[in-house]
């Protein structure tokens, strides 16, 4: 998982989160509804995560369909490249589709690089076993969805 730094309720996360559906394990990583919700708040929460997941779900699919390279394995790509093809499709479709109220900035488009550092190859164990921990964390997962709960929450109230 890509460094994210975020603030969700005064606490800070550090890595980002994909939507998810049930059929995925309860890690980090992932961010699902409830299957069943007991209060107005988790009912209030698996609703609007749901949706947002539909609406990246159908984009993505509206951009394979268009343009094949999406569907192509990602890890050979670097992370500028990914960037630059998924603007483009996305600017290239909504041009397309003759929507020209997109508003992209000059530094939306590029990623410093990742400086390519030599390590060893016990560095290179340790830093990929720490990585699993992250990504697999069940404690941040609950605690990612709780406070996400809580914000969608309070935000309705807002309205």
């Amino acid at each position: 998982m890509p460094d994210v730094p975020y603030e969700i309720n005064g606490v800070h996360y550090s890595k980002g989160y994909y939507l998810a559906d049930g059929i995925y394990p309860t890690w980090a990583a992932f961010v699902k509804g409830f299957s069943s919700a007991v209060d107005e708040k988790r009912t209030y929460f698996t609703k609007k995560q749901a949706s947002a997941r539909k609406d990246v779900e159908r984009t993505f699919g509206i951009l394979q369909g268009r343009w094949h390279i999406l569907q192509q394995p990602a890890r050979a790509y670097e992370v500028n490249i990914m960037r630059q093809l998924m603007y483009t499709c996305i600017v290239i479709h909504n041009i397309i589709i003759e929507d020209n109220g997109y508003n992209l900035a000059e530094n939306d488009w590029v990623v410093e690089p990742v400086q390519h550092i030599q390590r060893t190859w016990i560095d290179r164990c340790d830093a990929r076993a720490r990585r699993t921990r992250e990504l697999r964390d069940r404690e941040v997962h609950e605690g990612i969805r709780s406070d996400l709960v809580e914000h969608l929450w309070d935000l309705r109230d807002d309205l």
